[in-house]
């Protein structure tokens, strides 16, 4: 391949990124994901079709995946880490949650415990008392 298929090459790349940038842009994402899908079989290292494919996918997981993609190829995109960070806060929120209400579960099922033997044990203490 010559210096000028190379050129021709990156340059058709990049006019097809910016089609589907018009067609995420237009609210057209299925026919983007298409076409930048394309472009990621062509050049899995190709930076900004990731960061466009996270805008056009439809879960929050697939641009989770995408952005990964792009911090592989360019660990310095402060874009996507900055956006994977933002997906990842609510996340982050529902694990602290998590933890704190398994810390009261698990508290109040001692208590708990500490209650009923309490009650056995006056229970018991209360029927030998009887017999003697």
């Amino acid at each position: 391949m010559t210096e000028q298929d190379s050129a021709q090459n990156t340059a058709e790349h990049i006019d097809r990124l910016l089609d589907a940038i018009d067609l995420v842009k237009e609210n057209r994402r299925a026919e983007a994901r298409h076409l930048l899908r394309e472009l990621i079989q062509e050049n899995t290292n190709f930076e900004d079709a990731w960061l466009w494919m996270s805008v056009a996918v439809d879960s929050i997981d697939q641009s989770s995946i995408c952005l990964d993609n792009v911090l592989r190829v360019n660990p310095k995109n402060a874009e996507a880490a900055s956006a994977l960070y933002r997906i990842t806060i609510p996340e982050i929120e529902m694990e602290k949650r998590r933890s704190q209400l398994r810390f009261y579960r698990d508290f109040a099922l001692g208590a708990l415990w500490l209650v009923i033997g309490f009650i056995l044990f006056t229970a018991v203490a209360g029927l030998v008392s009887l017999t003697t």
